[in-house]
């Protein structure tokens, strides 16, 4: 599924077909509240991945003196899961600010990590293809565009169709709570 697709039904979604028009007739770069549209599908991609639904991938590196650089991932890391060594074996690890720690003499590791998706244009391919639906990010790039330009109650409006998409596709974290003892 591609950006555009999700914007454009965003754009439906409002009932604005006036931009879903000028998305299919768009040449080159958008600018007003298709610029728009696109900074809030942008911010609604990194915020399911973030908080709800993270997206994760592994690569194997070379530590140089028990070092790597979180500059030599692919994609900026967010959450390091896992570092195992080349028989697959567990790796102690250390977070830094600036890179991971494991012991010197590991040799090759793979690491496996959650990451920030990567800020998309119109024609890129979104992140969540296979989990998460176009409806789901509408509605929640529509929330984010009503409140962007100051139409509060419908952006609350579609807030709640969002999170309750988020909630229909299982990944809703809802916050938990500890029952209280019961004495007899």
């Amino acid at each position: 599924m591609l950006v555009k697709e999700v914007v454009a039904l965003a754009a439906e979604t409002l009932g604005r077909s006036d931009l879903s028009g000028a998305l299919g007739a768009l040449e080159g770069e958008p600018d007003g509240e298709l610029k728009s549209l696109l900074r809030c599908y942008n911010l609604i991609e990194n915020e399911v991945a973030l908080d709800f639904f993270p997206l994760k991938t592994s690569e194997r590196f070379v530590p140089a003196q028990g070092k790597i650089s979180y500059a030599s991932f692919s994609f900026a890391p967010v959450n390091i899961l896992k570092v195992m060594d080349e028989e697959g074996t567990p790796v102690r690890f250390g977070i830094m600010p600036t890179y991971l720690t494991v012991p010197e003499g590991s040799g090759e590791v793979e690491v496996l990590y959650a990451y920030s998706p990567p800020v998309k244009e119109l024609g890129d391919e979104t992140a969540f293809s296979d989990h998460i639906s176009a409806r789901l990010l509408a509605f929640g790039v529509a929330s984010e565009f009503c409140i962007t330009n100051r139409q509060f109650s419908e952006g609350a409006m579609w807030g709640r169709k969002y999170r309750d998409a988020l909630r229909a596709a299982g990944i809703y974290r809802r916050t938990l709570s500890v029952r209280s003892r019961r004495w007899i």
